[in-house]
């Protein structure tokens, strides 16, 4: 059962990263630099759990690391941050997208 956990982070994981830097609009002249510094900061931190996700969950699949409730609650709270960071995102975009075009 731990099993599933670490194979299904090791296929999310992927996918997150994928759909965090597919989308480059927040990068426009239409942004302020505060949303930029944000967007930034964000993808770095993102990218820092989904890594910490992915290659714990690639050792515990591969035998190097036994699983336990640590590397479980480091696996779950990487990717739930991860996930809640790319929906900061998307909520950030669906905000800025019914504004005018000169605000």
């Amino acid at each position: 059962m731990n099993r599933l956990l670490y194979e299904a982070a090791l296929q999310v994981v992927p996918l997150l990263l994928i759909a965090l830097f597919l989308d480059r609009r927040v990068t426009g002249d239409e942004t302020t630099a505060r949303a930029r510094r944000w967007h930034r900061w964000s993808s770095k931190f993102s990218l820092l759990l989904n890594g910490i996700a992915f290659m714990l969950s690639l050792f515990v699949v591969a035998g190097v690391i036994p699983a336990g409730s640590l590397t479980m609650a480091i696996v779950i709270s990487a990717v739930a941050g991860s996930i809640g960071l790319l929906c900061g995102q998307i909520w950030q975009r669906i905000d800025e997208g019914g504004r005018p075009a000169g605000r």
